[in-house]
């Protein structure tokens, strides 16, 4: 190689052992850089690890090398920020591990809402249905509802953009925006062909993260979505309400809840879980470095908690620990099993880096990392009811096939229309069909499409409840007083 060029290669490595030096010394000293911000993406305060720069750079010699060939020799001009963005994605992708991640500053936005709880925008949930952009639901007191949108409604464009074919994530990019600032959008709803224009005003969208209510005297159920930073004080505020009328029992509903915010989630455990522990964090060499606890006194009612598949992470410790300290009964299905802490670093140019630096166990000292937790009392949902909310397959008919037909069919077969689950869209699906849509005072064509779309999740909102297995049993086992006083001995 030329002088020059290997002096190139010398100022390149030099440069890069500077700055991973200046991290890693910092990460090292101080456990994490200084922050304006509560930590995101499920994280308790970062450790202080030992160890020290590795001696030799013979890897970034390789990789300052590659990169002076490519930047010099390529048949094409190549942009020094991909190549550079692309190196650390290839980087972090090699640990395998899909809770790393490098954050550009869009990506590391649109990551936060997920964590603060509030976002600049107009209140829908939307989906992909084929090529179009879909509201499933509105949220309320939104600039959404009270411009009169609907679940089913297609939002055709949004700020002059035709979504067709561009997808959930352009639309998101459109729909949001400081609050005091419009967006005009066209709709097209279920059944009509004429295309509706509409100015709305964004405010500030606030998550509700945290539900409740009563079902029956005594007999409480709150469900909790996911963990932003208002997780855990919206909780509290629940629980003390109702908290007086539990004679019975409360039912915690956890299921499709992701995680979040592990502080979050200690909060709502803080208020469960009996005196002692909640969680401990581990290091890589197995050390434990943080061990959270509850000083709250046991319930004196009976908890059931709902899981299943979708249950991981600050959810997991909820859950884990409530069971292990014997403080509730796990209803449901395996949990997902996501049992490590990730910490994020600001890094230049408002990017991030989403780091696993631990891991956590349940009191008892279990890791359910890729195990799960596995119910006190298995019970399996349903497709149809599990998967309802999200089903928008188009227009069905006689001989379609799949998936779709065997989710409908299911669904008219919880509505009460004898039908039977094949996959395969025949007379009886049909007739089943055409029955469904007299009651609802629809034009019986034996087809399904968006108007009955509709009307068919309407009333299968009105009946999921008493239709939830896994709920049912959960109310069943607070109603067994001798189950729970032996619980108590």
């Amino acid at each position: 190689m030329p002088h020059n060029s290997q002096k190139s290669n010398r100022l390149l490595i030099s440069f890069l052992v500077l700055l991973i030096g200046t991290n890693l010394i910092n990460y090292f000293l101080f456990g994490h850089e200084p922050r304006k911000q509560d930590p995101v993406a499920e994280v308790a305060e970062t450790e202080d690890y030992s160890g020290a720069l590795p001696e030799g750079y013979v890897e970034l010699e390789l990789f300052a090398e590659v990169l002076d060939h490519v930047l010099k020799n390529y048949y094409e001009p190549v942009d020094m920020t991909g190549l550079i963005y692309g190196a650390i994605d290839g980087m972090l992708q090699s640990l395998n591990d899909p809770q790393t991640n490098f954050f550009t500053a869009s990506d590391l936005e649109n990551f936060l809402i997920q964590t603060m709880g509030t976002f600049g925008g107009i209140g829908v949930r939307i989906v992909n249905a084929g090529d179009e952009v879909v509201i499933i639901d509105t949220i309320p007191g939104t600039p959404a509802e009270k411009a009169g949108l609907y679940p089913g409604d297609r939002i055709i464009k949004a700020s002059g953009v035709d979504l067709i074919g561009l997808g959930v994530d352009r639309a998101v990019e459109l729909l949001r925006g400081p609050q005091g600032t419009t967006v005009t959008i066209s709709v097209v709803r279920p059944g009509a062909d004429e295309v509706m224009e509409l100015t709305l005003e964004r405010d500030d969208i606030k998550l509700e993260t945290v539900t409740s209510q009563m079902l029956q005297p005594g007999l409480g159920y709150i469900r909790i979505s996911s963990f932003d930073r208002n997780t855990g004080a919206d909780f509290a505020e629940h629980f003390a309400r109702m908290q007086g009328d539990l004679q019975k029992g409360l039912i915690l509903d956890l299921r499709n809840n992701t995680g979040g915010l592990i502080d979050e989630a200690i909060k709502v455990a803080q208020l469960l879980v009996p005196e002692g522990e909640i969680t401990r964090l581990v290091d890589r060499h197995g050390q434990t470095r943080k061990i959270h606890y509850s000083s709250a006194a046991a319930l004196p009612f009976p908890v059931v908690v709902l899981v299943n598949e979708e249950s991981a992470s600050a959810s997991e410790i909820v859950a884990g620990a409530l069971q292990d300290r014997e403080a509730a009964l796990l209803v449901g299905t395996v949990t997902f099993g996501k049992a490590t802490v990730q910490h994020l670093t600001q890094l230049s140019g408002d990017n991030a880096l989403r780091l696993t630096v631990a891991k956590y166990l349940t009191p008892s000292g279990r890791d359910i990392h890729g195990q799960g937790l596995q119910p006190d009392y298995p019970v399996e949902m349903p497709a149809a009811l599990k998967y309802y909310q999200y089903f928008l397959p188009g227009r069905l008919n006689q001989g379609s096939y799949g998936m779709d037909v065997e989710l409908l069919q299911g669904m008219l077969q919880e509505l009460g229309y004898e039908v039977k689950p094949s996959g395969y869209f025949d007379e009886s699906t049909a007739a089943a069909l055409v029955s469904f849509q007299k009651d609802c005072g629809l034009n019986p064509t034996g087809i399904f499409d968006d108007i009955t779309w509709v009307e068919m999740r309407e009333a299968l909102d009105a009946i999921a409840m008493d239709h939830d297995p896994q709920l049912q049993k959960a109310i069943e086992l607070t109603g067994q007083a001798e189950l729970w006083e032996q619980a108590r001995r």
